[in-house]
């Protein structure tokens, strides 16, 4: 291999990815060498190379009475290639190995799976299969020194997910078409072909959609027989596919327009977007909204668009309804009429747009480019260049936004400066009711939010956790003591951010109110509801769960009534608090690392509730304890993630990950409760304060059940081993 890193990788790639059982001489995992002036089987018969020490570690007798010479060559010899200098380093050929050999013991298809190879036309890539009892692994590994792209055959395993093995990346989804790898000189790929979860489910075939018939000039009052086939044929089939309908994946869904509405105006309604708002009554009832546009090009029926409702024809000529919302020029217009304060009007109907910060005029020569970032819990957010983030309400409710109401007390009258601005609003008006359709806010630069910083530091903690001589006790680096730090502004940021949500009271919306016994059992009532709730759920969708889990979720039902018996007992019965607004949905995810400091995103609060309970006030103790909670998550999370493709010791694991989740807590409360000024958002009894972050989380924990029985049931687990950890005195710990 002439010492060449990346062709050692490669090689030890096919040789675990084979059939059989690999074998390793040794040395070979460090990349000691041979010596091939012994000549014959000598060459490998040389001293392993332990440490720099005399013979190598090998023993310590005179080198000249050993059988075969150590190496000292200076490329390969002891004192340059060792076990003791690998051992130390996470990024070394030894560690590397380790890490691979871990990935093969972590599924049978390698060693006992069949193998079939997919000959694509670029004949620097092999690729191949291995598979058994049901599990299907791809290896794939470019044997050129340049860099190298192929197209694959996939189309056995069409709609599943590639999931690589050594570092858990989901990578898109397979479709009928090729399926197209790059590959680096010498680089090599294992897939894991995972089965889209139904929850995620989008049509990769040939889609099938209904043609709608719209007259030259047509309104929609005169489109008769064209607006039933919209409200019975397409809609259902459009809203079943999207993540932010709150009935998506579902069958039988009622839908009917409400109102179409303009996006600007215009002499040809054909020629710019409208916002249509729909009705659904079945299965779930709710408003919500579409930005739709007519594209006069021909509807493409043999390669999926996820953004085409249905094929338009107006007499010789066709084209594809598409919703618009993540198009440069729907977004473009939008910010021109915030700019411009522009306002139309249809149906009874008053579209506002209002500026509120500044907004840059876009030039045609270099238009905006969009990404986006998300497109579930209720909304659709894009990012604008690295100016602006606009969020589309998908779900409509009539009343105060509070993620636009926040963020606009924040930063313009409160001076909080760890929120994005908020820059502009678009507003449904309707009998002097409004309702929010879109924000803009600032983009804050940013290093990726805490949910990513986090799972990537602990991934490199346990690598260096294991290293030789590194106790979890007394290892202290830069990186850790670097991601403390984050925990540390995040509690004091969280503090800060709360105090400014209580520094005034001449604002009705803001003013703290002193909590009184109705308060605390409205909190409770409302929690027990949602225990109760969780419990029935988990009793009648259990089989939903995988089979290893049947067990937990059955100790996790008969535990319901200790649940509901802690969640009535743990409130404290003197109320010297005041409740106040709140982030409402506080989270790892909901934190941006900006340079040296974070900044608090997505302040609406929990998107699953109704708009008004997000706007309520409550004790600053739930921020808290969201938080609690999610730390905890992603200790969890990498745990089960680690667990699945390591060969660590799960007793070893488990503790390693149990002492850094209580410094990360530990350090997070310590900042917040050091930052928080004002006492009158806390009980002044610390047992009544630790009771009610208690409460609270096992709140979250309920909620994250439900969330992960409907988006991920393999991963309800892990908010139910919380579950039963919290309603345990003996084992629950802050």
């Amino acid at each position: 291999m002439d010492n060449d890193r990346r062709k050692i990788e490669l090689m030890n790639s096919l040789l675990m990815s084979f059939p059989g059982t690999p074998i390793i001489y040794y040395g070979d995992e460090i990349g000691m060498g041979d010596n091939i002036y012994l000549g014959d089987r000598n060459g490998v018969r040389t001293p392993m190379q332990w440490s720099p020490d005399r013979n190598g570690g090998f023993s310590r007798a005179d080198p000249a009475r050993l059988y075969a010479p150590v190496i000292m060559d200076p490329v390969y010899g002891y004192e340059a290639v060792n076990v003791e200098a690998q051992s130390r380093s996470v990024s070394s050929l030894l560690s590397w190995t380790k890490r691979l050999i871990a990935v093969r013991k972590s599924t049978l298809a390698f060693g006992r799976g069949s193998m079939a190879f997919v000959r694509p036309s670029n004949r620097a890539v092999l690729a191949y299969v291995r598979q058994h009892d049901g599990e299907v692994i791809l290896c794939v590994a470019n044997l050129s020194r340049a860099a190298q792209a192929a197209e694959l055959d996939l189309s056995a395993w069409k709609g599943r997910i590639p999931i690589e093995l050594l570092g858990r990346t989901e990578f898109p989804a397979i479709g009928e078409h090729p399926y197209t790898i790059t590959l680096s000189p010498y680089g090599f790929f294992w897939f894991k072909l995972v089965e889209r979860p139904a929850s995620q489910d989008e049509r990769t075939t040939t889609q099938e959609v209904e043609t709608l018939v719209i007259p030259s000039g047509a309104t929609w009052d005169s489109l008769g027989r064209t607006r039933g086939v919209f409200d019975h044929e397409v809609l259902p089939a459009y809203l079943s596919r999207m993540r932010w309908f709150e009935g998506h994946g579902q069958h039988g869904i009622n839908a009917a327009i409400a109102a179409i509405v303009p996006f600007a105006d215009h002499s040809d309604n054909t020629a710019v977007p409208w916002l249509a708002i729909v009705d659904t009554h079945n299965p779930q009832a709710g408003r919500y909204l579409i930005p739709m546009q007519i594209d006069w090009t021909k509807f493409d029926r043999e390669r999926f668009n996820p953004h085409a409702l249905a094929a338009v024809r107006q007499g010789s000529r066709e084209g594809t309804l598409l919703d618009v919302s993540t198009s440069p020029a729907f977004v473009s217009l939008l910010l021109d009429n915030m700019r411009n304060g522009a306002s139309t009007e249809a149906f009874d109907y008053r579209l506002e747009f209002s500026a509120t910060g500044p907004l840059e005029a876009q030039s045609r020569e270099a238009p905006w480019t969009i990404w986006q970032i998300d497109a579930g819990h209720a909304s659709t957010t894009l990012q604008v260049d690295d100016k602006y983030i606009v969020k589309l309400q998908r779900r409509l409710e009539i009343g105060v936004d509070p993620g636009i109401e926040i963020g606009s007390f924040l930063t313009g009258v409160a001076g909080f400066a760890h929120t994005p601005a908020l820059l502009g609003t678009v507003k449904f008006v309707q009998g002097g009711q409004r309702t929010a359709v879109a924000s803009v806010h600032a983009f804050v630069q940013n290093q990726g939010n805490a949910w990513a910083v986090t799972v990537a530091y602990l991934d490199r903690f346990i690598d260096e956790q294991n290293l030789p001589g590194n106790e979890p006790s007394t290892r202290s680096s830069d990186e850790k003591a670097s991601y403390q730090r984050y925990m540390e502004l995040a509690g004091r940021r969280l503090a800060e951010m709360q105090m400014a949500l209580a520094s005034r009271d001449d604002i009705e919306d803001f003013r703290p109110v002193q909590a009184t016994m109705d308060d605390v059992r409205h909190l409770i009532e409302n929690a027990t509801s949602l225990a109760e709730r969780t419990f029935a759920r988990l009793r009648s969708e259990c089989a939903r769960l995988p089979d290893t889990d049947h067990a937990l979720a059955a100790e996790v039902i008969d535990a319901a009534p200790a649940a509901l018996a802690c969640l009535r007992r743990l409130l404290p019965g003197s109320c010297d608090w005041m409740n106040i607004r709140h982030h409402g949905d506080l989270h790892l995810a909901q934190i941006l690392v900006v340079k040296d400091d974070i900044s608090i995103i997505n302040l609406e609060g929990n998107p699953n509730l109704p708009l008004e309970d997000r706007r309520q006030k409550a004790p600053a103790a739930r921020d808290v304890a969201t938080m609690i909670r999610s730390i905890d998550y992603s200790v969890e999370a990498t745990f089960e993630r680690t667990r699945k493709v390591r060969a660590d010791d799960p007793v070893k694991l488990r503790a390693m990950l149990d002492a850094w989740r209580t410094r990360s807590i530990a350090t997070f409360i310590d900042a917040y409760r050091a930052s928080l000024k004002d006492a009158r958002l806390w009980p002044d009894d610390p047992n009544a304060r630790d009771r009610m972050v208690r409460f609270f989380q096992i709140e979250k924990a309920l909620q994250e059940i439900d969330h992960e029985l409907t988006h991920r049931p393999d991963w309800a687990r892990l908010p139910m081993l919380a579950l039963l950890r919290l309603i345990d005195d003996k084992r629950y710990a802050v």
